[in-house]
């Protein structure tokens, strides 16, 4: 394992980084050997791998989670992208730039609301996020969260813990509860450690406002105490599941 330096902004930091050939697509990080970043560091780092995701009249949030060539992968929830079933989708780049983007068909999640997206860039390159590849979480870890909300054109990075940790998780793959506030828009967005590694996905805020969300994926239903502590909370997808159902040709598994 070797210390790559990488740009965040003003910021330079040393990011142990597993050292992949030119074409490999995507980096899983050994959480164990990874330096922890400052807030602000954090934010910077997120803000370079978080694009928003435009669908039909709204829009959620992704993650640039890899590359080959001049292929880019960007992961995000597949709740983001109906509202755009049947029109062309767009993301939006760290730098402003607009792609059009279309749905990897061969990536199947089997339920969970997970989608993986492609577009080209053959003149620009861009930060891909670092994945935490060992499941080693547990409650009140300080967690960052990072996307576009809805109701502003600004990007929101929030810090918070992690509340709730679900043996089995909820329909949809949602299995970690945190305090961060996620809005309406975050969907799709990175929840970071302080190494600044991706540990999950945002995808479902606190409170919401119809249905019940808190069913198990075997069908059963928590306890009434149960679902009061999981309103309280906003809810994500470990990354670990999208690294075990993801096409084995994008995932390189770090040492």
């Amino acid at each position: 394992m070797l210390i790559l330096t990488v740009c965040l902004g003003i910021y330079l930091v040393d990011l142990p980084l597993q050292i992949l050939a030119e074409n490999t697509s995507l980096t899983v990080v050994n959480s164990c050997v990874a330096s922890e970043l400052s807030t602000v560091q954090l934010h910077s780092y997120a803000k370079s791998i978080t694009v928003k995701v435009f669908s039909g009249d709204t829009w959620g949030s992704g993650i640039l989670i890899h590359k080959q060539g001049q292929d880019y992968g960007v992961l995000t929830n597949d709740h983001v992208l109906i509202p755009g079933q049947g029109k062309p989708y767009r993301i939006q780049t760290p730098d402003g730039r607009i792609y059009t983007v279309v749905v990897v068909e061969a990536a199947k999640f089997e339920g969970q609301d997970l989608a993986l997206l492609k577009f080209f860039s053959p003149n620009k390159k861009y930060q891909v996020a670092s994945l935490q590849k060992a499941a080693k979480l547990s409650e009140n870890t300080e967690v960052f969260a990072a996307g576009f909300p809805l109701d502003s054109t600004n990007f929101l990075f929030t810090q918070g813990q992690i509340k709730l940790l679900l043996n089995q998780p909820l329909k949809g793959g949602f299995q970690i509860g945190y305090s961060n506030e996620i809005q309406k828009g975050m969907s799709g967005g990175p929840v970071l450690n302080h190494q600044g590694q991706v540990i999950a996905i945002n995808g479902r805020h606190s409170y919401p406002l119809w249905g019940n969300p808190y069913v198990f994926e075997n069908g059963e239903i928590p306890s009434a105490a149960i679902q009061k502590q999981m309103m309280k909370l906003s809810w994500a997808v470990p990354i670990q599941t999208f690294i075990k159902m993801a096409p084995k040709s994008i995932i390189s598994q770090g040492c």
